[in-house]
């Protein structure tokens, strides 16, 4: 059940989900041989290289250049397929160097230059190979692999083990702060003037690295396996600097969590937005892997804590996320950190609310497989237990959070327990 945090099932659910798309990579690449898109020769290739590192940890690049590669099929633009199903290759590039694949990788190669895009290196930058061929060599991707890896390594803001990463732009993570900001400037009106905080040495990102080892020590001392799922979901968190937003996550780049915090705020704000978006990657690689949601795309549905309509699988996200972040703040209630008892305590209230509201929605309008009914099942149970410990939510606590959450719509209609 996921209302209970489990690092082990998490990993374990991270590792499904790269299966599923590995598979899917595979239904892909024989479209695009019969649609003559890319040769059979190499469809065999990228086949043999996807065997080759199945047993690795896909990165979140895998699955931006799947994604990008259905759009291109969907499009219908055969140009853009191509491009998509040959820039696997470059995805396996990092692979090769680290000696995981011993045929040649067929890549997408730059017409004007010939460079090869590096996804896991710097945005912008490209790596010129010693040869002029479309398909690289195994013993030339190991020879080259100081300059392939260091290109990747130079990404990385901290990179420690066990820790949260930070990572600074890569192609990639660039467009999906392009559309955070399009999606903020479309709610809001307003320019969230979103940049990747990169420089490690400014005191801007050191306030920011502490908040994030100091908001993860406070998890791992009051729901430690939350702390270890977090640790299992989350490949990397991409600071920002801006406005408006605070954070975001998306399957499209799985594993990134984008989160725009301000280094005044406190360790417990950090954990809080920690758990959020590492909630989110859990339900994204669980509704791929075993679909609990299954009138996902429904709308017309006003939103737990806000009444604007949105997609039912929006909700059902919202919900699990209240539910999760519910159960971190009465855990750290429980907890002998009493200095953080006040916030946490608002931060309850808050998350409770938008709990049963959620609970009231999908209760009424989701359809379910039968483990999705049985997950619902359970989280409803789960809110009886927190309106056990505090009764309803309280509106002269919950509307005290206006921070780093918009103050909430407490009008809506709550599940009643």
């Amino acid at each position: 059940m996921l209302a209970h945090s489990n690092g082990s099932e998490a990993a374990t659910l991270r590792r499904k989900l790269g299966e599923t798309v590995t598979a899917d990579w595979h239904k892909v690449l024989c479209a695009a041989e019969s649609a003559q898109l890319v040769a059979a020769d190499k469809v065999a290739l990228l086949h043999e290289a996807l065997d080759s590192t199945a047993d690795a940890t896909r990165r979140s690049e895998f699955y931006t250049a799947y994604f990008g590669a259905l759009d291109a099929f969907a499009a219908k633009n055969r140009d853009a397929a191509t491009w998509a199903v040959l820039g696997l290759g470059n995805i396996l590039i990092e692979d090769a160097a680290k000696g995981l694949i011993d045929t040649p990788l067929p890549v997408a190669r730059s017409a004007r230059h010939g460079s090869v895009c590096l996804p896991a290196a710097a945005a912008d930058s490209a790596w010129i190979p010693p040869t002029d061929a479309d398909v690289l060599g195994p013993e030339l991707l190991r020879n080259e692999k100081h300059t392939i890896l260091e290109a990747v390594d130079g990404t990385w803001i901290t990179n420690e083990p066990n820790r949260i990463r930070l990572r600074s732009e890569t192609d990639a993570i660039r467009a999906e702060v392009a559309k955070y900001s399009g999606q903020t400037k479309e709610i809001s009106c307003l320019d969230p003037a979103l940049d990747v905080a990169a420089n490690v040495e400014d005191d801007f990102t050191q306030a920011l690295l502490r908040n994030y080892d100091s908001g993860l020590d406070l998890i791992e001392q009051v729901l430690p396996e939350q702390a270890n799922e977090i640790k299992a979901l989350t490949e990397y968190v991409v600071a920002l600097k801006g406005r408006y937003f605070v954070g975001g996550s998306d399957i499209v780049l799985f594993g990134a969590s984008f989160l725009r915090l301000e280094p005044s705020w406190t360790p417990l704000c950090f954990a809080d937005h920690l758990t959020h978006e590492a909630t989110h990657q859990l339900l994204h690689a669980k509704q791929e892997v075993h679909p609990l949601l299954l009138n996902r795309d429904a709308t017309g549905v006003s939103s737990p804590i806000r009444t604007d309509p949105r997609p039912l699988y929006g909700t059902y996200h919202a919900t699990f996320v209240f539910l999760r972040l519910t159960r971190l703040m009465a855990a750290v209630l429980r907890s002998p950190a009493k200095q953080w008892h006040e916030e946490a305590e608002i931060r309850f209230h808050r998350h409770l609310l938008g709990l049963l509201q959620g609970l009231a929605i999908i209760a009424e309008h989701g359809v379910y497989s039968s483990e999705g009914r049985e997950e619902l099942d359970g989280w409803i149970e789960t809110a009886r237990e927190f309106v056990g410990l505090a009764g309803l939510p309280d509106p002269l606590l919950y509307n005290r959070l206006d921070w780093d959450y918009d103050r909430p719509d407490g009008s809506l209609p709550l599940l009643k327990v």
